[in-house]
């Protein structure tokens, strides 16, 4: 993947979400360098956040688009800000340009990504002995598989979230969060839903992103009364086929463990699952911060040692 292709989470779209969701954003482009950073008010500290930016050319252009950043927030009053460069930079590029590790990665580091501008044929060549099986298991069960467009259809994927935090205990993005998204994108069709089906009843789901040269899979969620019949692996297959009937270039599975993750990472299996389908792991640089007040941010980082978060 081109290291200067912004991601989705860089766009004018995203940025309208962000703005709907009522948080305040900053997008700024230059001939070298462009990024969309949003204001961010945390319990400890305040911050700006580009997500997966900014996009810079070289190593200048990327102190460019810092000392641009830390303009805005002295102008804000805020503490520190948060990037997650794309380019051809290493960590120690990012070292000696002031930036430290952040305590976690805000968005992940890793993904697997397949090419989908090959034939459907190759395509599904692609995918493991295992994909393949639990992709057949679904459709002789009769599932089916939809694709929806309607904001109102995102109650059955928050449905179908809720059920899979019960099952495993993990913390989705508020039932707003998913309802003011399904407003802002899924009328552009730039973002939407794919849905597996048994007997009418909707048993998995799929949010995906398009920016034109690739398909994002956002969110996913399965119900787990069906999980024997395998509807994700059906479902997963089928987004496949339908990055690249929308001429997409790349499906992006959006993250994954990193390649030396213990086995009991909390992603494992998921990891497991997007790596059946035949894409090739790519990594990012990780989330960094960039301390602006450096008083409240060191404090800020003592805080987050004394409550366990670093």
């Amino acid at each position: 993947m081109n290291s200067l292709e912004p991601h989705f989470l860089q766009s004018r779209l995203w940025e309208k979400f962000q703005n709907n969701f009522g948080r305040d954003t900053i997008d700024k482009k230059h001939k070298t360098w462009q990024y969309m950073a949003i204001v961010e008010h945390g319990r400890l500290a305040d911050r700006l956040y580009c997500p997966y930016g900014p996009v810079a050319k070289d190593k200048r252009s990327l102190r460019s688009a810092l000392a641009d950043l830390k303009a805005e927030v002295a102008l804000r009053g805020l503490d520190f800000v948060r990037v997650e460069p794309k380019g051809n930079f290493t960590p120690e590029d990012l070292r000696k340009m002031g930036l430290v590790r952040s305590h976690k990665d805000v968005q992940p580091s890793s993904t697997v990504v397949n090419n989908v501008s090959q034939p459907p044929q190759k395509i599904m060549a692609d995918l493991s002995q295992t994909a393949r099986r639990y992709a057949r298991k679904a459709d002789k069960a009769g599932v089916t598989y939809a694709l929806s467009y309607e904001p109102a259809d995102i109650k059955y994927f928050i449905e179908l979230i809720h059920n899979v935090a019960k099952r495993t205990g993990m913390k989705p993005m508020s039932d707003l969060y998913f309802e003011v998204m399904a407003k802002t994108l899924f009328p552009t069709h730039y973002a939407g839903l794919l849905f597996a089906e048994l007997d009418d009843r909707k048993i998995a789901a799929i949010i995906f992103y398009l920016d034109g040269k690739s398909m994002y899979y956002a969110h996913a969620a399965n119900d787990s009364d069906f999980r024997q019949i395998s509807p994700a692996y059906g479902l997963a297959r089928y987004a496949l086929l339908f990055a690249h009937e929308h001429g997409c270039q790349k499906f992006n599975w959006y993250g994954v463990a990193p390649e030396n993750a213990p086995k009991n990472h909390t992603w494992t299996g998921l990891t497991q699952f997007k790596l059946s389908f035949g894409g090739v792991r790519q990594n990012y640089l990780g989330t960094w911060e960039l301390p602006i007040r450096k008083c409240q941010y060191r404090l800020y980082r003592i805080l987050l040692k004394l409550t366990g978060k670093l």
